[in-house]
């Protein structure tokens, strides 16, 4: 991909694929280990992870590596500590001060 949105989607997409990947795991996790459902949300993890480190080694080829490895683990932060709170996970005002904190660090670095 190439143009001045290519590094950005890729970013994008490895960040998308990372939490897909970790909630696939989370839902497997429901299942009998061997299971015809865990071994399907296993590959799919697993399938998901791997376009992610695709994505994530392209995303390398245009930006540092100190400011575009916060910033795909914080987005991934978000998207499954939101995914937590829709599933009735316990969020508590210091897990979200947390997040918070963590996104503004990601936006000074991004300005970097």
């Amino acid at each position: 991909m190439t143009g001045q949105w290519g590094p950005i989607v890729y970013v994008a997409v490895g960040i998308a694929t990372t939490s897909l990947a970790q909630i696939g795991l989370k839902l497997g996790s429901a299942f009998d280990v061997l299971s015809v459902r865990w071994l399907a949300y296993l590959f799919g993890s697993a399938t998901t992870y791997l376009i992610s480190f695709v994505c994530y080694y392209l995303a390398l080829r245009h930006y540092d590596v100190s400011k575009i490895s916060p910033i795909m683990m914080v987005g991934t932060m978000l998207i499954i500590t939101l995914f937590g709170f829709f599933t009735g996970e316990r969020v508590t005002p210091t897990r979200m001060f947390g997040v918070a904190l963590a996104v503004s660090c990601i936006i000074v670095m991004a300005k970097s």
